[in-house]
C-alpha cells in the first residue's frame, strides 16, 4: 500500500530540511558573531523538531496500515 502521508513531495522536502540542519550545523562551528550562533541554534532546534514530526507521523501511518 503506498503511503498517503509521505509522498515523493514530502520526501524531497524533508531532505531540503536535512541539508539546511546541515548547513546551520556547519555555520555554527565557523561564525564569530555571538548573535548569529544563537539564531543558528534556534533554527536548528526547530528544523530538528519538524523532522521529528515529519519522521513520527511517517512512523505512525506504516504502523497502522500494517507495512512493516
Amino acid at each position: 500500500m503506498k503511503s498517503k502521508f509521505y509522498t515523493e513531495q514530502k520526501h524531497k522536502e524533508t531532505m531540503n530540511s536535512v541539508d539546511m540542519l546541515k548547513g546551520s550545523i556547519n555555520r555554527m562551528c565557523v561564525t564569530d558573531d555571538m548573535n548569529e550562533l544563537r539564531h543558528l541554534l534556534m533554527t536548528s532546534m526547530c528544523r530538528l523538531s519538524e523532522l521529528y514530526v515529519i519522521n513520527r507521523d511517517k512512523l505512525i501511518e506504516r504502523f497502522s496500515q500494517n507495512d512493516f
